[in-house]
């Protein structure tokens, strides 16, 4: 980590919690660990931000006459859209029949090479200094309004796994031309809550995990209060920290007004299962009926079970068959 001396917060202070929270937070958000060769039949695309920045983003065309577009939103990592394997093997598949769109976070284009280590030594500066959900939402609002001109696409599908989840909520949140979104593995309404339950799933007891929560609330406390200041942790700045510590999903949720699918797993340990069923009992309260939610009881953050077999083809049947409840019957995806 880095910081300025001025004002780093004695709480994170020991480099044994720096190294535990570089390991253990990385793994919240991540949507995949393993790298694909990637759509190379999309097509790269630029558009531009309003401080003059490229966004990169791809266009993977079904065919030529597709009227729906749907977008799938990874996690956490410092890497390429295009490197994510479980897009372009399973995730695309939640609609087939669509057009696929990726968009490349900030300062990240195709030319990056993929790495599973999150402290990675060539993740570019841009990335780490500008990065944060605000500007995420802000980049795809951007890709969406120059895809929507040309005027192909009628429907249009959310789909976001983690930190992935979170930002598909606020985009979907944010416009009114979403008709559908799925939102997987991304937590309760608190970052701080997750974060806390994934450090405590490392220990036999809560009370072995009180000082390293305690010592992470403390950090928590001090990005949310201080003004931007010199970080990066767990391959992120500043601005990420402060950003995902203070966004608040169940008022996100509340102002969702299409279909919209929580799915959680019940063995995360990346996430708290049991803040996110709390969050949804809360939206059922405020009868947000548009809000559907399904708990897989056996499986992991990467929708894992306990012998270890990822069960991810069954969930997008899933995903699937929910969509076609929403939005029609076009062809059926099958799990191979």
């Amino acid at each position: 980590m880095k910081t300025s001396a001025a004002i780093g917060p004695p709480t994170i202070s020991s480099s044994l919690l720096r190294e535990k929270m570089q390991a253990r937070v990385i793994s919240l958000f991540l949507l995949s660990l393993t790298c694909s060769v990637g759509a190379k039949d999309a097509m790269t695309r630029t558009a531009s931000r309003d401080d003059g920045s490229h966004i990169s983003y791809y266009l993977a065309q079904h065919s030529h006459d597709a009227d729906t577009l749907l977008l799938i939103l990874q996690g956490s990592d410092c890497n390429s859209v295009l490197n994510i394997t479980s897009i372009h093997a399973d995730y695309k598949y939640v609609w087939p029949e669509a057009d696929l769109l990726l968009i490349e976070k900030y300062g990240i284009d195709n030319k990056l090479k993929y790495s599973a280590d999150p402290a990675r030594k060539d993740c570019p500066a841009q990335y780490l200094e500008k990065d944060s959900p605000a500007q995420r939402v802000s980049g795809i609002k951007v890709v969406f309004d120059t895809v929507r001109k040309a005027g192909q696409y009628k429907t249009f599908i959310l789909l976001g796994g983690s930190e992935g989840a979170v930002i598909a909520n606020q985009v979907t949140a944010d416009v009114d031309y979403i008709d559908a979104t799925i939102a997987f593995n991304g937590g309760g309404r608190w970052f701080i809550d997750d974060v806390s339950h994934s450090i405590a799933a490392e220990y036999r007891n809560l009370e072995e995990a009180k000082k390293d929560i305690d010592d992470f609330k403390g950090f928590a406390e001090h990005v949310r209060s201080s003004k931007p200041f010199e970080l990066e942790i767990s391959g992120h700045g500043y601005h990420w920290w402060h950003q995902m510590l203070s966004i608040d999903q169940l008022d996100t949720l509340q102002n969702v007004k299409s279909p919209l699918l929580i799915i959680q797993g019940g063995r995360d340990t990346s996430v708290s299962p049991q803040k996110t069923d709390e969050m949804v009992q809360r939206l059922k309260e405020l009868r947000k009926d548009n809000i559907e939610y399904r708990r897989y009881e056996a499986l992991d953050h990467g929708f894992k079970n306990s012998d270890g077999k990822i069960l991810r083809k069954e969930i997008v049947s899933d995903m699937n068959k929910w969509l076609r409840s929403k939005l029609g019957n076009p062809k059926k995806y099958n799990a191979h």
